[in-house]
């Protein structure tokens, strides 16, 4: 397995995955599809079925053939619900693209993002389209030199070609980066063994699973990631506290 690299002293380049890093999408479509099936009178365990429709068809479908995002969400949240037997229709599946770009940002995501970029350019690396990703980065005060989508090299994480534009266009080397990402299905496969030293945003407490490589830093949220670069001298909770 690959080792993680250290964090560089100073970083040139600072990356990030957006959704589930600094976007709520999660908690934004479970909503969604809680309306859906409230409407119908329908009773699910929204949560259960939400971890089953990523993990058992759109995490598959990133690695198929190139879907732009939105149909990507709408094939297989489709697939998902008639294989469920839950009702939702076309209209609402289309919708599913726009719920994501409406997404809020977490509590600590602006705040951290405003004090990251007085000290090196920002990027964004996703799994989106870039419909979706603008109005997120217009949510966020957009903080980002660079924006990286999937749509731009037909291809989604973990495949290299997303970070290797962002590397191209920045003009940096792995080693002068610092990737920040909360997804070890799709960001930590592919940034660690690229030699780019990773923090893991473990905001849901999972376990990482073995065949995963173990990323630099593991942080609950963002809030300490200025700390822990250099930007900050104390934790933030010692520095909410004065």
């Amino acid at each position: 397995m690959t080792e993680a690299p250290p964090l560089p002293a100073h970083p040139k380049l600072i990356t990030f995955d957006t959704y589930g890093t600094l976007i709520d999408w999660d908690g934004a479509l479970r909503r969604y599809l809680q309306s859906i099936f409230d409407a119908r009178g329908v009773t699910v365990d929204v949560t259960a079925f939400y971890a089953h429709w990523y993990l058992d068809y759109a995490l598959p479908a990133l690695r198929g053939d190139f879907m732009i995002y939105r149909e990507l969400l709408a094939t297989t949240m489709r697939q998902a619900c008639t294989d469920a037997s839950l009702p939702i229709d076309e209209r609402e599946l289309a919708a599913l693209g726009d719920v994501m770009a409406a997404a809020d940002p977490f509590p600590d995501t602006v705040e951290v993002l405003d004090e990251l970029r007085r000290h090196a350019p920002l990027a964004t690396i996703s799994n989106s389209q870039r419909d979706i990703l603008e109005a997120s980065a217009h949510k966020m005060g957009d903080p980002f030199t660079h924006q990286i989508t999937a749509e731009v090299v037909r291809a989604y994480k973990p495949d290299p070609a997303l970070f290797d534009l962002v590397l191209d266009r920045a003009g940096v080397a792995p080693e002068e980066v610092v990737h920040i990402a909360q997804s070890q299905y799709v960001d930590l496969p592919r940034s660690v063994p690229m030699g780019i030293a990773t923090i893991w945003i473990n905001r849901q407490g999972q376990t990482l699973l073995p065949e995963h490589p173990a990323p630099t830093l593991e942080l609950p949220d963002l809030r300490d990631v200025p700390r822990v670069l250099g930007y900050a001298t104390e934790p933030a909770a010692a520095r909410r506290e004065r």
